[in-house]
């Protein structure tokens, strides 16, 4: 494995063990998109499965929508199958669920994929929803959150559903979004990624710039990470 490779994977594994994402007996459900960090996921933990200390079993899906260029290409499915992972498709009618007046935008397309892996992992016993998200992505949600809802949150690596079942993890909850792009350039993953039109127009692009102004080094976004966990209560309303 390369270097890149070796420091994901400990940081995965320093993940996992931190926030508890994977306990003995667990059915964990991976939906994988086909971009870079579905794929990254996807090939790790696979690779974790087979060695784990921990045991767990591993299912995977991918959720097609409905809306023009939204599909991607189709070849990372055989890239997935050759590391030992099958992964049906599942076509879901997002756009066509929409009711009258109302128009697309990437939080209605999110909220009616994690409902579909929701379905998916009752049909398939799954105890467990396994996502792709970084640390970037976390530290934008922490900043749109501040910026346009007034309140200080995020993702969590682990998060349990108050009316459903299921939990949800984030493994790569430690991974920074450059290191997946190292990795997916080592691995030569073909990088699919939503080409929806209404991705452009998401909130999350000037959260993203903002933290890239502020992270001189690559450390800055550790510490900022690390500072989601530390409150200084003294220093808060």
């Amino acid at each position: 494995m390369s270097k890149i490779g070796k420091r994901i994977s400990r940081k995965i594994d320093k993940g996992i063990f931190k926030f508890k994402l994977i306990e003995p007996g667990d059915k964990i459900l991976l939906g994988i998109s086909g971009g870079k960090d579905s794929l990254t996921l996807a090939y790790n933990l696979i690779e974790k499965s087979k060695g784990c200390p921990i045991p767990f079993q591993l299912e995977a899906v991918n959720i097609e929508p409905d809306f023009p260029n939204g599909t991607g290409d189709k070849s990372f499915l055989e890239l997935v199958k050759s590391w030992g992972l099958d992964c049906p498709v599942i076509k879901v009618p997002v756009k066509a669920r929409l009711k009258p007046g109302k128009t697309m935008n990437c939080y209605w397309c999110s909220t009616q994929r994690r409902m579909e892996l929701m379905k998916e992992a009752q049909k398939r016993g799954c105890n467990k929803i396994a996502l792709g998200h970084h640390m970037d992505d976390i530290l934008e949600t922490f900043l749109m959150n501040i910026a346009y809802k007034g309140e200080l949150s995020t993702m969590l690596p682990l998060m349990k559903y108050d009316k459903y079942p299921f939990t949800v993890i984030r493994p790569l909850a430690y991974v920074q979004e450059s290191e997946i792009i190292q990795f997916s350039k080592d691995l030569d993953f073909q990088r699919i990624s939503c080409s929806c039109n209404f991705d452009t127009r998401s909130r999350r692009h000037p959260a993203r710039d903002a933290i890239k102004s502020l992270s001189d080094h690559p450390s800055v976004r550790d510490s900022m990470f690390k500072a989601l966990g530390n409150p200084n209560n003294r220093y808060m309303f």
